[in-house]
């Protein structure tokens, strides 16, 4: 008897807890660990495994060279090659044993999600708002708001009419700086193609004032998540004085969920990170993937504690690798070195910060085909100019 089918609808938005992981991450050895990692991977990808019977199933086999049959007769089975020769359970098995209780959570909880208003202050995004008063341009007059939640007023419509040149010129800005542009060429640019005289410096201070807008916009969006992250620091220099940058990212939609810049690399420094991505995610990760920082351990256990912590200490470890956060950094790093106007840590905050929504929002990535944000559940229909379409979202 087929039972899969009815049950692995009701499995659609439901993910593994750390809870139900760790059950399976009982095992020393990194390499059985590894294995409990890999068998998430299958589920993750969306390869549920196929009930035949009571006690069979079936796996696609990874290479896209048929299935394996996965057997529960008193003891695990799996008719592929790492079980024939080890005799122990592979990572098909621990996709059954994962999946079978993640079926068994989606029965008892019948879990149910729910889909925000969005808000409508300009800064907190809180619905409580109330009228107060008019302003008058020098073409209409606009109505003021103010909130009742954070207590600041807001105009009815921000736009680009101070700036000289149109919207159109300021998101050109963002999208060249963003893809590595320094500022003088933008200058250059501008004058050669559109006849507008800014110079550098106007144009630091507009692009660091919408991506203010757009960092506070975004804050607001939330990511639907895999059960598996990754996260890397590095040093960046800023007012001549070097920090690092914290990076944390899901491994599947490649979403960057946080990052931070700080002083130092410090247990504290690492929990204030965890937290925000926890925060960010509205939820903690079966597994996260970490070089050999030592903060990591301590902070892992304070903010994420029924997470299950993979550990590199070596770029040689064979368990796995973080080149997807090195190749990440690596990309960071080019462009850091024509960005300016990082004078201090609150600075780098603002403009890592900016180049992160760049990376999530508006830059397609190669293998995903679509943006992170996109895969990450995010839709926001960024169509033609896709900062122009980000940077209006930020201002209603």
């Amino acid at each position: 008897m087929n039972t899969a089918g009815s049950e692995e609808t009701k499995m659609v938005g439901h993910q593994i807890s750390p809870q139900e992981a760790k059950g399976q991450l009982k095992y020393k050895n990194a390499s059985e660990q590894m294995r409990v990692v890999r068998g998430y991977a299958i589920i993750s990808k969306g390869d549920t495994p196929k009930q035949i019977n009571k006690e069979t199933y079936e796996v696609p086999s990874q290479s896209g060279n048929g299935v394996y049959t996965i057997t529960k007769n008193g003891s695990w089975k799996c008719t592929c090659p790492d079980f024939d020769a080890r005799q122990k359970d592979c990572k098909h098995i621990h996709a059954v044993k994962l999946s079978v209780e993640l079926k068994e959570r989606v029965r008892r909880d019948n879990l149910k999600f729910e889909e925000k208003e969005k808000p409508n202050c300009a800064y907190c995004k809180s619905p409580d708002i109330f009228k107060r008063g008019v302003r008058y341009c020098k073409d209409r007059a606009k109505q003021r708001y103010e909130c009742n939640k954070c207590g600041k007023s807001f105009i009815e419509e921000k736009d680009f009419q101070k700036m000289k040149g149109n919207a159109k010129v300021t998101t050109l800005m963002l999208d060249l700086y963003f893809k590595g542009i320094s500022y003088r060429k933008i200058s250059d640019h501008l004058k050669q193609f559109y006849d507008l005289e800014i110079n550098a410096s106007n144009i630091i201070r507009r692009i660091q004032k919408y991506s203010k807008i757009i960092n506070d916009y975004v804050r607001t969006l939330k990511p639907e998540v895999s059960d598996l992250w990754r996260t890397d620091e590095m040093k960046i220099q800023a007012g001549g004085k070097w920090k690092w940058l914290w990076n944390v990212m899901d491994n599947d939609t490649k979403y960057m969920i946080t990052q931070k810049v700080t002083d130092k690399r410090r247990i504290w420094d690492s929990v204030k990170v965890l937290n925000e991505a926890k925060e960010k995610a509205q939820r903690e990760p079966a597994f996260l993937i970490t070089d050999g920082c030592v903060p990591y351990i301590e902070s892992i256990k304070r903010t994420l504690g029924s997470t299950n912590h993979i550990r590199l200490t070596s770029i040689r470890d064979k368990r796995t690798n973080n080149n997807v956060m090195e190749r990440l950094n690596g990309t960071i790093r080019e462009r850091l070195k024509v960005m300016r106007g990082l004078q201090d840590r609150e600075s780098a905050e603002v403009m890592t910060s900016a180049f992160v929504n760049y990376y999530n929002h508006i830059k397609i990535h190669s293998v995903l085909g679509t943006t992170p944000a996109i895969k990450a559940g995010i839709k926001m229909e960024l169509e033609g100019n896709r900062w122009l379409s980000l940077l209006k979202k930020s201002f209603d």
